[in-house]
């Protein structure tokens, strides 16, 4: 069980026999790679939709549970992965995206991962590394997605 007093780290009983996550004052600590957990490579996961969550669950398992890729399983229903992250070139419309690139200011989590998933496109750099240059090239702001038919508006406000 874990519990928690107001304004104290998270701890779990002593009683209880199962080994707990590891919670960091926020050190290096959470930056060290944790050991192999035991029994992980007889182990398999299976997600539910090839969304963000899911695709992030798949890459902490692979980073920090060290589990091999070929043992995750993602469904996914649609013909493209992504969730709101997708996006598509359309020879009509152009570029079709459900979702945002932006970055927020409290996007930690996601820098984390990002910065360890290598770049497909530039050697020696990380997804993270990626969103950085295209956002410091080609800053964006808008007060609201774009939308069409019902919407009643396309492009920029």
């Amino acid at each position: 069980m874990i519990s928690r007093m107001p304004n104290a780290p998270l701890t779990r009983s002593t009683t209880e026999a199962r080994p707990s996550m590891y919670y960091s004052n926020g050190d290096y600590e959470a930056f060290a790679r944790p050991r192999k957990p035991q029994g992980v490579d007889q182990k398999s996961a299976h997600l539910i939709g090839g969304g963000v969550a899911s695709l992030a669950a798949a890459a902490f398992l692979i980073r920090d549970g060290q589990m091999d890729g070929s043992r995750i399983t993602v469904y996914e229903a649609s013909t493209i992965t992504g969730g709101c992250l997708d996006g598509i070139k359309d020879p009509v419309e152009g570029y079709l995206f459900r979702g945002e690139r932006e970055m927020d200011d409290h996007y930690e989590c996601m820098w984390d991962l990002y910065r360890s998933i290598p770049s497909l496109d530039v050697e020696d750099a990380s997804v993270l590394d990626d969103f950085y240059r295209i956002n410091k090239d080609r800053p964006t702001y808008k007060m609201r997605r774009t939308t069409q038919n019902c919407g009643g508006t396309r492009g920029a406000p």
